[in-house]
């Protein structure tokens, strides 16, 4: 078992040197209104894709989600900073009474910042999340806005 686990951690840490990525944290809200979130963050440089886990607090409801978007487009404005927009998906589980279960396409924009030769990523963000609910009951909601700042440790 210690000699499977040590193969892994070699292979894990020789590949790092393949590709950076990206891991961090982000917080926000809905424009909408109500609640807040924090996420932890994870993105592969050579990859369009951009992962999140979060948790979202509004009074003493709590739910889990998860998001998965596709960068179209990353460019440089000017200098360190840049833009990016995309598409994605975002699913979520509500932990309270009644339990909620909900499903949402996302169409995404964003401002970021790379500092530190290009170790520390700062970003701004607004998606638009029309969704469904499937529990309780079913139901579309096509006006959610969340709004997420962040930052991204970038790593070699």
């Amino acid at each position: 078992m210690k000699k499977a686990l040590m193969l892994v951690f070699l292979v894990v840490i020789c590949s790092t040197s393949l590709f950076a990525f990206g891991i961090g944290v982000q917080g926000g809200s809905n424009l909408n209104g109500g609640g807040g979130n924090v996420a932890i963050t994870f993105k592969l440089d050579n990859k369009p894709w951009v992962f999140a886990v979060d948790g979202y607090f509004l009074d003493n409801y709590v739910s889990l989600g998860i998001t998965a978007d596709m960068w179209i487009a990353a460019k440089k404005l000017s200098g360190p900073f840049g833009f990016f927009y995309g598409w994605g998906f975002a699913g979520n589980i509500g932990l309270g009474e009644p339990v909620r279960l909900g499903i949402a396409a996302r169409a995404l924009g964003g401002l970021n910042l790379k500092l530190l030769d290009n170790f520390l990523e700062l970003y701004l963000q607004l998606a638009w999340q029309p969704g469904i609910s499937i529990l309780p009951k079913f139901g579309v909601n096509l006006w959610s806005f969340p709004v997420q700042a962040g930052f991204r440790f970038w790593l070699k």
